[in-house]
């Protein structure tokens, strides 16, 4: 059931902040009335098992860190300058080396359209007794560094989608499924026993290492020797590389269909430096051996599956693309509002 009036209030709050540079607003909806926020810690603290948090653009300040221990869902403006020029980029980061964490008790959370802590780190767990979230669901985010669990094996769960890493994930044996995502800067790095499962992401550069019993389908390495190190049990198949082999210090592994000697530049419609950049264009070049090369019969890399990568990484319904506030009220006392969005299927 969709309560409109709820949503409106939502957007309306939300909106408020880039049209009449006020602060931003956090809008927590779900157990009770709506309640509406400037401060993450006071949402946080207001917000009941399951509620939803909305988050207007800007940037949301956790100077001291912040400790999520129950489920919640944080919903963004998005991540991407082409699809946030009226509200801005949802932004959540913290002072110095202060972090965002996620315990066991935070399992089942979601998270849409947010940069991470551009400076900062995102954990699993403040130590080995609390690192086991499950079910944690992260679409179209950014993040500088993901540790997924403390005490190896973790027993946590996690699915990426749309992601953007920009300085790899460590895993501590957690369990992962990353779609249509992008890693850079750092490598996936020891997911076992029960491992990753990996499908049509752009690694730029780095590796897989140190892992057990991986699939990994549909993916572009651009990494110069060989990808895959100190891995066993992995299963690769229909993946671009940039070397000659796949494997190096491994063993037990099955790799097929795989496409070799393919360069970035020759590879890519624009990506050159190893450094993911939003001007960037991932799609694969005219004539890519990639091109319908899939394991499905669609394009290798971020553009394949029946769902490809979303432009501009826009989050849910509702997408602002136009907000007109009046700075003040007419005679009679009403505000005019003139709000354009754009339904967003996924």
């Amino acid at each position: 059931m969709i309560h409109r009036p709820t949503l409106f209030l939502a957007c309306a709050a939300l909106l408020g902040t880039s049209a009449r540079a006020q602060l931003q607003r956090i809008v927590v909806q779900g157990t009770g009335a709506p309640q509406v926020f400037t401060s993450i810690y006071d949402a946080v603290a207001g917000a009941q098992p399951n509620d939803k948090l909305y988050f207007s653009g800007g940037t949301f300040l956790a100077d001291s860190g912040l400790t999520l221990t129950i489920p919640l869902h944080f919903i963004g403006a998005g991540i991407h300058p082409d699809s946030t020029s009226v509200t801005t980029p949802t932004i959540l980061t913290t002072n110095g080396n202060a972090d965002f964490t996620f315990t066991t008790g935070a399992s089942g959370s979601s998270f849409t359209g947010i940069r991470f802590n551009p400076g900062g780190e995102i954990y699993y767990g403040i130590d080995g007794t609390d690192d086991d979230p499950v079910d944690m669901l992260f679409e179209r985010c950014t993040f500088k560094f993901v540790r997924l669990g403390w005490v190896e094996p973790s027993t946590s769960s996690s699915t990426f989608n749309e992601c953007i890493f920009y300085d790899g994930i460590y895993a501590s044996g957690g369990a992962a499924t990353i779609d249509r995502s992008v890693v850079q800067g750092g490598p996936l790095n020891i997911f076992r026993p029960s491992g990753l499962i990996m499908s049509n992401s752009v690694i730029l550069g780095q590796r897989l290492q140190n892992s057990q019993n991986a699939i990994v389908q549909n993916c572009v390495f651009t990494y110069a020797g060989a990808p895959l190190w100190q891995v066993s049990g992995v299963q690769i198949t229909n993946c671009i590389i940039n070397g000659a082999g796949m494997f190096s210090n491994s063993g037990g592994n099955t790799e097929t269909n795989t496409i070799y000697s393919q360069t970035p530049a020759m590879t890519f419609v624009s990506e050159t430096d190893g450094a993911y950049q939003f001007t960037d264009d991932l799609h694969l070049l005219p004539g890519s051996p990639g091109i319908g090369a899939g394991n499905d019969g669609t394009d290798i890399g971020l553009y394949g599956t029946s769902s490809p990568y979303k432009p501009g990484n826009v989050p849910y319904n509702p997408h602002f693309r136009n907000a007109t506030i009046a700075p003040a009220t007419n005679p009679d006392g009403t505000l005019p509002v003139n709000i354009r969005v754009a339904a967003q299927p996924n």
